[in-house]
């Protein structure tokens, strides 16, 4: 990730210098995807993958018809509304593990 990128994404990081960001911003990377988190980062990720799995389950099986929606249109709207609302929880949910482990790595600083 670009410095521009780290602070826009991390604003805590701004009052250090740019290298000491980037060295800040890999720590925290390798702190909250450590080999010894696996097994934590897996169970967040079937269970964000149960939660879109039902949500589309019953928008399929529940919503979709009670609104007429023909299966195309159905599809349609997964595609542009429920797809994209995944990526964007597993964005923040990335972002929140690293804001984590950066704040420990910026506390073991002072």
């Amino acid at each position: 990730m670009t410095p521009q990128r780290i602070l826009k994404q991390f604003p805590e990081l701004a009052p250090f210098p740019p290298e000491q960001q980037q060295q800040l911003f890999q720590a925290a990377q390798k702190d909250a995807f450590g080999p010894d988190l696996k097994l934590e980062r897996w169970r967040g990720n079937i269970l964000n993958f149960a939660l879109m799995f039902a949500v589309s389950a019953l928008f399929v099986a529940w919503l979709a018809p009670a609104l007429a929606l023909s299966r195309d249109l159905a599809a349609l709207v997964m595609l542009v509304v429920i797809l994209p609302a995944f990526f964007i929880l597993q964005q923040r949910r990335y972002q929140r593990l690293i804001r984590r482990s950066l704040a420990r790595q910026i506390n073991a600083l002072d």
